[in-house]
């Protein structure tokens, strides 16, 4: 992933400060009711409890009004580690409350344009992929990034202000990101994300269809919830109306 070097110290110190693109879970608050939080995120990851183990997961309590004190907030994280999450903060977060998170050590991330999970239920909390990158990509753009080799597990790559071109294949445990489209000329396997800064008329196109996870400006799909006749096909994956379209590319 490409980064950005804020510390100007000399090339052999032990330690350096980067800027990252990152993505991780987001937790949507509705409503301070722990109980039934508990049982959505108890049906959420029943969804794919593999791809949800040890997934970094930050509270957003942009939607919530009720007032909220540190016994609440420790039960929250609670509940979110018995469900194999791992709580990295809050955000769009009171006054009060930043003050009380900050006074424990919890992270305080700023709060940015929110992309909603494809999958959401209309309940009281909702999960969904998050870039902390809240910047749109402008509807016109000219940078690609092409990738000659396969993206193996434990890479990532991403392709800032513009198209991503993998001309081999995305392996499982990879992730491939682009402000852009995507574009996967073997298998998808691993995780794409396209449109991460918001744009929502981005695509995803590949030849073979096997992801743990597709989304374009945050709204995703995991592989449990693809069709049948949509796997191990050649597919343009688009967004329409706040859901995912899976299309036979033809």
């Amino acid at each position: 992933m490409r980064s950005t070097i804020i510390d100007k110290s000399p090339e052999n110190v032990t330690t350096s400060l980067k800027v990252k693109t990152i993505s991780l879970i987001v937790l949507q608050l509705r409503s301070c009711d722990l109980s039934e939080i508990d049982q959505q995120l108890h049906d959420k990851v029943k969804q794919g409890p593999e791809f949800f183990r040890s997934a970094p997961l930050l509270l957003d309590f942009a939607n919530i009004n009720e007032e909220v004190d540190l016994n609440w907030l420790k039960e929250i994280n609670n509940t979110i580690e018995e469900h194999n999450f791992i709580p990295v903060g809050i955000t769009g977060a009171i006054s009060p409350l930043e003050g009380i998170a900050r006074a424990e050590g919890i992270a305080i991330w700023p709060s940015g344009k929110e992309y909603p999970d494809t999958t959401r239920p209309q309940n009281s909390s909702d999960t969904k992929q998050e870039n902390t990158d809240d910047k749109a990509l402008p509807q016109s753009h000219t940078t690609t990034k092409i990738v000659q080799q396969p993206v193996r597990s434990g890479q990532r790559v991403y392709a800032e202000g513009g198209d991503l071109i993998v001309m081999s294949s995305v392996n499982t445990g990879a992730e491939v990101m682009a402000d852009g489209n995507i574009h996967v000329y073997g298998c998808l396997r691993g995780r794409a994300l396209a449109g991460v800064k918001g744009w929502e008329d981005a695509k995803i196109f590949c030849q073979d269809l096997q992801p743990d996870l597709v989304a374009i400006a945050g709204y995703y799909t995991i592989n449990d919830d693809i069709p049948e006749d949509r796997r191990s096909k050649a597919v343009r994956i688009s967004l329409r109306h706040e859901k995912l379209l899976i299309d036979p590319l033809v």
